[in-house]
């Protein structure tokens, strides 16, 4: 298992090295002079001039690219030239990171203590009207975008019946109930998509896995039906359900830009919009990093848990 964790994270290094390269190649593939679209169109020669400085754009490509490698190396991510000028870029994102990071995980509880129940009830109704219904909700739910859903429950759950707050954001220090008021409503908007993606992954799954020839023979020796799905079936159903859920964070991730943006949260999907439209080329090359980073360490996390499902990995 050790081995086959060390060769997943040799694969990682050259997409880390890939990810840093595509950082640093956003400023120079911004259309005309850097320096004078971050400066602005009213700025002076010597503002620009600057700016150009502060963005190392004086200094030949090389040498900025190996010292933007070794900057990221040691986490020095840069500093931001508009948001909040001087500020290191990486304080901003560790300050936006708790609502980002908590509506996520909120996100892929809700995900997964749904979307189990329901795909496991359509795979052992297959065929039924149960079945037929539960797999045309679904379909349904790929369809619905979280900027659609999300104004749809602010209606329904904060306008009609004032159950949870319309927009916002509170700290865990303000509370657990008054914390997790906040987030429902945008966590059940982004989990609407995962639901359904990790919920039919289930169903195909569990359905495979019914028909294999050791399930047909712990039902032959007499043991409950309960025991067979529950011990047998739905762990080795649950591996590529596992590999669905992971791609599920990229998604997630994602949907923080616009469901951030709706409810009002000061999240690294609204501080990814804000440094976008403000050109604040710095901190948006650090969100991408950091974006990076997330994905390829949870997809290390997903790695590592099937040896868990799958005992064959653990030898490996």
């Amino acid at each position: 298992m050790i081995k086959f964790i060390g060769h997943r994270i040799l694969n990682m290094v050259p997409i880390v090295f890939l990810v840093i390269l595509v950082s640093f190649l956003l400023i120079e593939l911004v259309p005309g002079d850097p320096a004078v679209v971050v400066a602005g169109d009213n700025a002076t020669p010597e503002q620009v001039q600057q700016t150009r400085i502060e963005l190392g754009l004086d200094r030949n490509v090389l040498v900025r690219f190996f010292e933007y490698v070794g900057h990221v190396l040691t986490g020095n991510f840069g500093n931001s030239l508009v948001l909040q000028p001087g500020r290191n870029a990486l304080s901003l994102i560790w300050e936006a990171l708790p609502v980002t990071l908590s509506l996520t995980v909120l996100s892929l509880v809700i995900a997964v203590l749904v979307a189990v129940p329901l795909g496991v009830t359509a795979a052992l109704r297959k065929g039924t009207w149960i079945d037929q219904f539960l797999t045309g909700m679904t379909a349904l739910a790929l369809a619905l975008p979280p900027f659609v859903i999300g104004p749809l429950l602010v209606t329904l759950l904060a306008v009609s019946y004032r159950l949870f707050p319309a927009v916002g954001y509170q700290p865990l220090a303000a509370g657990f109930f008054v914390w997790i008021s906040y987030l429902v409503l945008p966590a059940m908007a982004l989990a609407i998509n995962p639901i359904a993606e990790v919920a039919r992954q289930i169903r195909g799954s569990l359905i495979d896995v019914l028909d294999q020839s050791y399930v047909r023979t712990a039902n032959a020796k007499g043991l409950s039906s309960r025991r067979v799905i529950g011990k047998h079936a739905i762990k080795n159903a649950a591996i590529p359900a596992i590999t669905v859920l992971g791609l599920q964070v990229t998604r997630v991730i994602g949907g923080t830009v616009v469901v951030e943006i709706v409810f009002a949260m000061s999240g690294i999907g609204a501080l990814s919009v804000n440094a976008v439209l403000a050109r604040d080329f710095p901190v948006v090359q650090a969100l991408v990093l950091f974006s990076a980073f997330a994905v390829l360490i949870t997809n290390l996390a997903v790695d590592a848990t099937y040896g868990y499902f799958d005992p064959r990995q653990r030898k490996r």
